[in-house]
């Protein structure tokens, strides 16, 4: 929520902007322009590391509107020497792929903030097409980032794409991005098929979630959820309101459900953040949910349905109901207590890649944490 609002206020910068519409001129251009020398393993620059089937597949997983685009996304990094898992990782990160947020309505791969050309809508560039907002992404990173301020790896970028002043979290934003990168990049290598399907436990009243949600579980790890508050109340509150969480205030409420249930609350927090960004895009606004708990509603869950997941009249009431869900759903019944084990279980989707890639970001998160609060 930053992107261009530092060019448009820079002498000259104005006139690079343009350069970020679409025009044949710029093609030949970009395809003409040599290449940087890679500062670091995560420079943006050089060739696709992943192929436009595999972008296709990333994108059907999370049932992105962009979906069936993988070789637009793909010829695209190729024309700006850009390797497209980087804007395939920014797209996750900045929309889960179009799914949340204003992305829905831009079109924006990156959430542009308005800029000349488009149309802007609330605050925001907005494109007719998703191949439009994908042109736009590729053109800002190479013209500027790249090319006129020779900024080229993700450390370097993202502190100015993303700045702390905007309430962002660098360190969390580039962990991220490197942490999709790496698996997307694996994925390739290894050829990572789908998770095995079975049935879950279904009793009338049950708490589990549908069987096809349910999949066999991945191997411990080293990160339990299970365990003494490594985070205060604090901690907790700074970090909420931090990204102005609808849920900011309710740092004690965390805290006190943590020790109720012997889950450390740092995991609630991962995890709600991994979700929705505290409550900020997705589901979450409508449901007051950390995560999405599928249906069926229960008797302590005070709780009703929305289109198959439970919905909150309060973020207390959802906050309680996770650790709850939690410690009676997947330590008690299923006896499954690290990060590992409990995310290849409790997402949505059966994407090897997706479900490593939200195991690292949230452990990625807890060490993170742990070291601010220590």
């Amino acid at each position: 929520m930053k992107r261009c609002s530092k060019l448009v206020s820079t002498g000259g910068i104005g006139l690079i902007l343009l350069l970020v519409m679409f025009s044949q001129m710029q093609v030949q251009i970009h395809a003409e322009t040599p290449l940087l020398p890679q500062a670091s393993s995560y420079s943006v620059l050089g060739s696709p590391t992943v192929s436009a089937a595999f972008i296709n597949s990333v994108l059907a997983a999370y049932n992105s509107p962009a979906s069936g685009k993988g070789q637009a996304l793909f010829d695209d990094g190729v024309t700006y020497g850009i390797d497209p898992v980087y804007a395939l990782a920014f797209f996750m990160h900045e929309s889960s792929f179009g799914t949340a947020g204003v992305a829905r309505y831009t079109h924006s791969l990156g959430n542009l903030r308005c800029i000349p050309g488009p149309a802007c809508y609330d605050g925001f560039a907005s494109f007719p097409t998703w191949e439009a907002g994908f042109i736009a992404w590729y053109g800002l990173i190479r013209d500027v980032y790249v090319d006129t301020w020779h900024l080229s790896t993700i450390e370097q970028i993202i502190p100015t794409y993303a700045p702390s002043g905007d309430h962002n979290n660098v360190s969390a934003y580039i962990g991220a991005v490197e942490s999709a990168v790496d698996s997307w990049r694996s994925g390739q290598i290894s050829n990572f098929g789908p998770v095995p399907q079975v049935s879950g436990p279904s009793s009338s009243g049950s708490s589990a979630p549908p069987a096809t949600t349910t999949r066999n579980p991945y191997p411990v790890d080293g990160y339990s959820i299970q365990g003494k508050p490594t985070v205060d109340v604090a901690f907790i509150n700074q970090i909420l309101t931090q990204y102005h969480s609808p849920a900011a205030g309710n740092g004690q409420l965390f805290y006190d459900q943590g020790v109720k249930y012997g889950i450390d609350p740092i995991y609630a927090l991962a995890f709600f953040m991994r979700d929705s960004t505290f409550g900020t895009v997705g589901l979450a606004r409508a449901t007051h949910s950390l995560g999405p708990i599928p249906s069926p509603v229960t008797s302590t869950c005070h709780c009703t349905d929305f289109h198959g997941y439970r919905s909150y009249t309060t973020w207390q009431d959802g906050i309680t109901d996770w650790y709850q869900y939690m410690h009676d759903y997947f330590i008690q019944q299923l006896g499954l207590t690290t990060v590992s084990q409990i995310v290849s279980v409790f997402v949505t989707t059966s994407d090897n890649l997706a479900i490593q890639t939200t195991i690292k970001v949230i452990e990625y998160r807890v060490d993170v944490w742990r070291k601010a609060q220590a």
